[in-house]
């Protein structure tokens, strides 16, 4: 028994009409279903993070200023230092050079002043070379990093706003002792020169040279050096009470910006609104 196949397709040019389902067939909800929904919601945030994320920048900026502020501190003092020793050396190299025949240096040399401006020197550099180490070690950090799942969510700052702690009190220590030993040095050896620039057998490294400053070459031997370089030693010094009290302003900025960061981060244990 054989099936024959009938072709079912209309004849040519007849027009058939094709029904079309109606819109009732169709189920809306699967298109809500699909819709798009966010992925995660919002996370919480404190009324105040943006409040402590601004502290956070201060915390930076103070951080960079004070390392700034140190590697002038180191600069000056080993500028101070060599000119220093560099007068040392000529008194040295002329107080016993026998090519003059009357002595060139009077009876009585007074090396206090040079002295202190040497001791000054020194310790503004290690005081300034021990707050760089404080600072840039790896341990100890100024200022809190983010997360990185919310860049603009301040991170836990028990940790950090202890470093930050830390670093203000050396930073307030170390401030006030340059204040002290600039003005120290500076008083010091202000008064030393002043006692003695008018006397005749006695004398500094400083008031001594520098008196033969209008006589040319007619100067005794690396006198005009030795003046030059003590002048600008104690030049350097009284400008170094200038920038050390501005390292006393960045030490109470440093204590503010504290306070701010710990009120922020106390105040963020509370009530948690979504943004």
């Amino acid at each position: 028994m054989s099936f024959q196949q009938f072709d079912t397709s209309p004849p040519p040019g007849e027009r058939t009409e094709t029904k079309r389902p109606h819109l009732s067939v169709f189920r809306f909800t699967s298109f809500q279903s699909t819709s798009r929904r966010p992925s995660q919601t919002p996370p919480a945030y404190s009324a105040n993070d943006v409040f402590a994320t601004r502290n956070q920048r201060h915390a930076k900026v103070l951080h960079w200023l004070r390392v700034a502020m140190a590697v002038i501190t180191l600069l000056a003092s080993v500028v101070v230092m060599a000119c220093a020793g560099k007068a040392l050396t000529a008194y040295t190299s002329t107080r016993d050079n026998a090519e003059w025949i009357l002595p060139l240096w009077p009876t009585s040399v007074d090396l206090r002043p040079t002295h202190a401006i040497l001791a000054c020197g020194i310790l503004l550099a290690v005081g300034s070379i021990f707050y760089l180490v404080a600072a840039l070690a790896p341990t100890v950090r100024s200022y809190p990093s983010p997360p990185p799942n919310y860049p603009g969510r301040p991170a836990d700052m028990s940790q950090p706003l202890r470093s930050l702690r830390t670093l203000n009190i050396i930073s307030t220590m170390l401030a006030f002792l340059f204040v002290f030993i600039t003005v120290f040095t500076t008083a010091f050896a202000s008064a030393i020169n002043s006692h003695l620039s008018d006397s005749t057998e006695a004398g500094t490294l400083s008031s001594w040279t520098c008196k033969w400053q209008g006589f040319g070459a007619a100067a005794p031997g690396r006198f005009y050096e030795i003046c030059a370089t003590s002048t600008a030693a104690f030049d350097l010094v009284i400008l170094m009470i200038v920038v050390e009290v501005l390292g006393v302003l960045l030490a109470g900025w440093g204590w503010w910006v504290g306070a701010r960061l710990r009120k922020a981060g106390g105040e963020s244990k509370g009530r948690r609104v979504a943004v």
